[in-house]
């Protein structure tokens, strides 16, 4: 069961990437920048700091990309009310209206997926996705930690992997213990 729940979870993420690779051809931009959109428009408004902290970029690039975003009508800085020196960036309407077409379809299936699941079912899932986003953010940090800034060889990154999987066995205890904080609902 387990290596069939792996095989499903690596499928789904596949589709997952194929449905935002094509989404960020649709739009016209690259990942990251799709990535970006999708954090700005999560929030409402973000600054570039939270911008640069939530995707993992330099406050450089960060603003490479809300700089390309800009230009391509997607977001819009806006000018704090209270604030005057504090500028936020935010989707402009078109954007909004782009991503209501495409992923308002959503809202379509919710119906059907509500009468496939009992609410226990969907909690059981709601947890497995918690689970799954915290060991993926661990994992992510681990390995970006343990990587030299530009590897020379294939064998450089070997012994990168060998230094992410003893510093994710050593946080393993810890990661264990918030696996073990997210609710699961009994059967």
């Amino acid at each position: 069961m387990l290596e069939r729940l792996g095989d499903a979870s690596r499928n789904y993420q596949l589709a997952t990437d194929l449905f935002d690779e094509t989404t960020a051809t649709f739009l016209g931009v690259n990942r990251t920048d799709g990535r970006c959109l999708d954090i700005i428009d999560r929030h409402g408004k973000v600054s570039a700091g939270q911008l640069a902290n939530e995707s993992g970029l330099t406050t450089g690039a960060v603003t490479a990309v809300i700089d390309r975003l800009e230009r391509a009508g997607y977001v819009e800085r806006v000018r704090d009310e209270l604030d005057r020196r504090k500028v936020w960036v935010a989707c402009t309407p078109e954007l909004k209206a782009i991503i209501g077409q495409i992923f308002g379809f959503y809202e379509a299936l919710g119906e059907v997926l509500a009468r496939r699941f009992s609410d226990s079912q969907v909690a059981a899932i709601l947890a497995f996705l918690d689970i799954g986003r915290i060991v993926q953010t661990e994992m992510a940090a681990g390995m970006r930690e343990n990587m030299s800034p530009v590897p020379d060889s294939v064998g450089e990154r070997v012994e990168m992997a060998a230094r992410f999987r003893r510093a994710m066995e050593a946080a393993a205890p810890r990661l264990i213990e918030q696996i073990d904080r997210v609710p699961v609902p009994e059967e």
